[in-house]
């Protein structure tokens, strides 16, 4: 009973109260950060007993969750998880308190500052990786990713539209640790809490893709032939290409304001090759949706995923699509050339030129030919949060832009004919412009020591 009763007054027995507070924080969501933003806060302590510690660690740590889909178990490898940033706050032995004894009655507090990180450390991706390009992804700050709490707009939770077999998380942690009293040599926690943040880092535009023709991730240009009648008689074809557009480029974290839309342009080239004297088909209406992909693996991807670079053995992608825009361009002009035609695939051209359509050919009929050109306006709606693109050990999101024309004939079936497009398209995070200045949580930034009435659980 004697050695109980020194090791209640010991603490031995009790848990310390701990809190993580954070400057600016709010009542309903998480603080939300970007590249070179300060998080500054303080770690309370209270105990309601005399309680020895050794060590009081605060971290700032970023990783990564992954797991085997549920149909497929694999016992040995069905989850991953990657701890990409560590950051420890330093505390020196004088801010500890005598003897590093806590006593009853009072608050301890411990500011902590840390600084959001542009990059990792290269340790934290060793793996295979097919070319530097990757490895240099793989370092930059991920964002955070499938967790509903986190993907908050200060008002509702809002769809991130990731997997629920993968997630990237950032948190305070702090614990508080002593050796054991009947092995000295090992160590136990008296009490170990977390607080998340929401970690969206600047991403600059990365240099556009290399579509080929014949890949299955990517349509950039495509022709279709037009039909009518029963006989299903051919009166040309009709051809649609359109390039990457511009990022984009989502605004840092708690800039929300109506002047503050996510938009971009994307430019639709047309042409149509008639067989004979035929007219050009009538525009009907442009329809836009974003195809939104989540690549996530139980082992380091060695190159960036695309939908065809996955297998069914560890390597996933989640995807979605959210209806952007229908727009009616039945009021699209047709201008008519005399010169080059370019039926069938004949009409495939190279993307880096100048010009969507090349003008002349020696191999190619001449005759003629129209051309038009469709502007689409791009904006990301606010009911989803987006995050930008990105690719990590373990977890990747990218994006497509789908476009669809629907164009009318002569003598037409009861179904409307289409030709569609799908586009790389990269969405970026701008730096912020001024650091973010967060209201004092104190007003020293050294260790404190206040005489107080214990606080609540």
């Amino acid at each position: 009973m004697r050695a109980t009763a020194t090791w209640q007054s010991l603490g031995w027995n009790t848990r310390p109260d701990v809190h993580i507070e954070l400057a600016g924080q709010t009542e309903h969501c998480p603080n939300s950060y970007t590249t070179g933003d300060i998080i500054e806060g303080a770690v309370s302590i209270g105990v309601d007993c005399e309680t020895s510690v050794d060590e009081l660690a605060i971290i700032f740590e970023g990783f990564s969750e992954t797991q085997q889909s549920q149909v497929i178990a694999l016992p040995s490898q069905a989850k991953a998880c990657h701890t990409f940033l560590e950051l420890h706050q330093p505390i020196g032995d004088a801010d500890y308190p005598t003897r590093r004894t806590f006593l009853p009655g009072r608050i301890y507090r411990f500011p902590f500052i840390f600084v959001v990180p542009e990059r990792l450390p290269s340790p934290t991706c060793g793996h295979a990786k097919c070319n530097i390009h990757v490895g240099r992804a793989h370092t930059l700050l991920p964002p955070s990713l499938g967790d509903p709490m986190l993907a908050s707009d200060g008002r509702s939770l809002l769809d991130d539209m990731s997997s629920e077999l993968c997630r990237i998380s950032y948190r305070i942690r702090t614990s508080l640790t002593r050796r054991c009293l009947r092995d000295r040599t090992a160590k136990e926690t008296l009490r170990a809490v977390a607080k998340k943040v929401r970690i969206i880092p600047a991403m600059e535009e990365e240099p556009l893709l290399a579509v080929h023709n014949d890949g299955n991730d990517y349509c950039m240009q495509n022709v279709k032939d037009i039909k009518t009648g029963v006989a299903r008689t051919k009166r040309g074809s009709l051809v649609v290409i359109a390039s990457q557009p511009s990022p984009l480029q989502l605004c840092p974290p708690g800039s929300q304001s109506p002047s503050n839309v996510c938009t971009t342009v994307a430019t639709v080239y047309l042409r149509f090759n008639p067989a004979g004297d035929e007219p050009p088909p009538k525009l009907g209406s442009l329809s836009s949706k974003l195809s939104v992909s989540t690549f996530y693996a139980i082992t380091p991807w060695a190159n960036f995923p695309s939908p065809s670079y996955v297998d069914s053995l560890g390597r996933h992608h989640y995807t979605t699509s959210v209806s952007l825009s229908s727009l009616c361009v039945s009021s699209t002009k047709w201008t008519k050339h005399g010169g080059v035609r370019m039926p069938g695939k004949s009409a495939l051209v190279d993307l880096s030129r100048t010009e969507p359509f090349p003008t002349t050919s020696a191999t190619e009929d001449r005759g003629t030919y129209y051309t038009a050109a469709v502007i689409v306006p791009i904006t990301l709606p606010r009911t989803k949060a987006f995050v930008p693109t990105f690719h990590s050990c373990l977890i990747a999101r990218t994006y497509a832009l789908d476009l669809s024309i629907c164009y009318h004939t002569p003598n037409a079936s009861l179904l409307t004919p289409s030709i569609s497009l799908r586009l790389p398209i990269q969405v970026t995070s701008l730096p912020r412009s001024q650091p973010l200045t967060q209201p004092p949580l104190y007003s020293e930034l050294r260790t404190t020591e206040i005489a107080m009435r214990q606080g609540e659980n």
